[in-house]
């Protein structure tokens, strides 16, 4: 009778089988796990791809916008510098408006200043010579304002 024949199995061929067994499934389960650990790896790399897209779309985005802006506020500038040209101009016109009422002054004093030197001329013709001399100083004082006003 032998072991063999017989359905008796011994401790040995156990422990044999225990230790090629362990090996089996030490061998799958590394085999599953550098399959597994590959698809992670897949998948990673994957995000990061889709990731790294997604932030340049964000940027790009970002530095179309910001070229826009800069384009806008260089015109805004141009604006900027047109209308300070423009008031400028408009300052100009204004001191010019303001010295008028002086002007304009001077002009209507001017008028009345002739029309009184005529006046004295008028009546300087019937006064005596006396009287003619000293109406010629107040002409001649009048023409000194007269000229002052042109000035």
């Amino acid at each position: 009778m032998s072991a063999a024949t017989e359905k008796v199995h011994q401790m040995e061929d156990y422990q044999q089988n225990e230790d090629v067994l362990a090996e089996d499934v030490v061998a799958g389960v590394s085999e599953t796990a550098q399959k597994d650990m590959g698809k992670v790896a897949i998948i990673i790399s994957f995000m990061a791809v889709v990731l790294l897209v997604v932030f340049f779309y964000g940027l790009n985005q970002n530095l179309t916008s910001l070229t826009a802006e800069v384009k806008d506020l260089q015109a805004v500038r141009g604006e900027v510098e047109a209308l300070n040209s423009q008031m400028a101009v408009v300052d100009g016109r204004l001191v010019e408006l303001e010295k008028l009422p002086t002007k304009t002054r001077h002009i209507i004093m001017d008028g009345i200043i002739e029309e009184m030197n005529q006046k004295a001329a008028y009546v300087g013709a019937q006064l005596s010579e006396e009287e003619q001399a000293k109406l010629a100083k107040v002409q001649e004082l009048l023409k000194d304002v007269q000229s002052g006003l042109q000035k």
